[in-house]
């Protein structure tokens, strides 16, 4: 596929987006912003199994699309007013016959961490996918033990200095790392991080001033002091060999948590999870007689989950009491992301959610999940 054309459809995704988000939006409450960046760096080599050749540094092209919130939600004053925003961009590896090019779309949210009215630092993070030309193939690329698939998920955190050198001007200066992979549902999954130094240019359509925010007095519902949340839905993953089989997972996640702050409830509760590939292993060589019983997972958990307006990031950590053959280490890690599709109730406190998770055991991947939740 074209440069152009993945350009091309890498636009048309964002106006997509941007269309969605206006039909959902009052924009007289938000500030746009667009912001080119250029981005140099290296890929890091994180393991002695990453076999491709360095050859050349790293370097990105990014344009990012982005609403700066004025306060018209609490929550968004107590978070001192974030940025919003959907990146496109261009990255090239430095070796272009192995791991060739990546075109990325990757949704992000910015705080602000310091600074006065000319000189800021924020904090950016996004979750997006990604589009690489060149990946895993047994007879054509078999050097690439990185990258199994064209599509992948690109995830990025940053530290960006704004310095203000005009209303509608800023130019920002800072650093990020960038994540490239297929959350093990395709193997081989070492991905690819690449840290980089940024330089980019801010323009802001209309200056921004003091009184452009509302800095009402924050008045927060009263939430309810315990909750329940029910979670299921599906998980994939490939196991044994490079372009084998994917299994699915099916998962439930059953919590009851309290509010600690605001927009920070701490919950505990239990998560089984059925494995189809753990089944057809133990089938196989015939370990044992009850083959479904084997395959079932059952894992207390704790789990923190931060909430910004309809969208919330989870983090869980559990531990497998009851441990099948294919399930990895007993100890595993969870990260999500959710957003709120439909609130119900007094208050409109009761509230389904849509979320993409990542299950890992500390720095690897294990799978992701789509996971539906209930919250009462």
């Amino acid at each position: 596929m074209s440069f152009f054309r993945i350009g091309f459809l890498s636009i048309i995704f964002s106006l997509k987006f941007l269309l969605l988000f206006a039909q959902q939006t009052k924009f007289h409450s938000y500030q746009f912003e667009l912001e080119p960046t250029f981005k140099y760096g290296k890929i890091l080599k994180h393991t002695v199994n990453f076999k491709p050749a360095i050859e050349q540094h790293s370097y990105s092209f990014e344009l990012n699309f982005a609403w700066q919130s004025k306060g018209d939600k609490a929550w968004q004053r107590q978070l001192h007013f974030p940025v919003w925003g959907v990146a496109t961009g261009y990255t090239y590896f430095g070796n272009k016959n192995i791991l060739g090019e990546e075109y990325y779309v990757v949704p992000n949210v910015q705080f602000r961490m310091a600074g006065n009215k000319n000189i800021q630092l924020w904090l950016k993070a996004g979750v997006g996918l990604a589009w690489l030309t060149k990946h895993y193939d047994a007879l054509q690329n078999p050097t690439n033990d990185v990258i199994a698939s064209s599509i992948n998920n690109s995830s990025t955190v940053a530290l960006r200095l704004k310095v203000k050198s005009s209303p509608k001007v800023s130019l920002v200066f800072g650093g990020s790392f960038t994540h490239s992979s297929t959350g093990d549902v395709r193997m081989p999954n070492l991905g690819i991080n690449v840290p980089t130094a940024d330089f980019g240019i801010l323009f802001s359509f209309s200056p921004l001033k003091k009184e452009s925010f509302n800095h009402d007095s924050l008045q927060i519902q009263k939430r309810k002091s315990i909750v329940i949340t029910v979670r299921g839905g599906v998980g994939m993953y490939e196991i044994f060999i490079p372009d084998g089989p994917i299994y699915p997972l099916v998962i439930n996640e059953t919590g009851i948590g309290k509010y600690l702050g605001k927009w920070n409830k701490f919950s505990v509760g239990v998560e089984t999870f059925y494995s189809a590939a753990n089944f057809r292993f133990v089938q196989e060589q015939k370990i044992g007689t009850n083959f479904l019983k084997q395959s079932i997972v059952v894992a207390p958990f704790i789990q923190d989950e931060m909430e910004w307006g309809p969208v919330s990031f989870t983090m869980m950590i559990a531990y497998q009491t009851k441990h099948i053959q294919l399930s990895g280490t007993a100890i595993y890690q969870k990260l999500g992301v959710n957003h709120s599709v439909f609130c119900f109730g007094a208050n409109k406190q009761h509230k389904i959610s849509f979320g993409i998770f990542l299950t890992t055991h500390w720095a690897n991947a294990d799978y992701v999940s789509s996971l539906l939740s209930l919250q009462i």
